[in-house]
């Protein structure tokens, strides 16, 4: 009982530094790229909550659900560009017809 709550409490200063670091770190993260560096943060304290208790499926199982996770994410985010680009594309094309006529 004493090493879980030790693990815990370690898995959670790391992802509490991690999480604070990076939000007053100086740099310029896309959505996707915050995205990504939150979720890492999360996934590395439960991995260091778990793994010591020779429980290695749960966060690999964590960490499959987030990578599903992410690539929806992305999946989304290229499918709303892509629809962006083809609307503005016809927009682009109404108007050019409207200055032929």
């Amino acid at each position: 009982m004493v090493e879980q709550v030790l693990t815990f409490a370690a898995g959670s200063t790391i992802t509490i530094l991690l999480l604070t670091t990076g939000h007053w770190m100086p740099w310029q993260l896309t959505r996707i790229q915050a995205y990504i560096y939150g979720t890492v943060s999360i996934l590395i304290g439960f991995a260091v909550w778990r793994l010591p208790l020779s429980d290695w499926l749960t966060p690999l199982g964590l960490l499959i659900i987030a990578l599903l996770g992410g690539a929806t994410v992305k999946l989304a985010y290229t499918t709303d560009s892509i629809t962006r680009e083809v609307r503005e594309a016809r927009m682009r094309r109404r108007v050019d017809d409207a200055r032929e006529e």
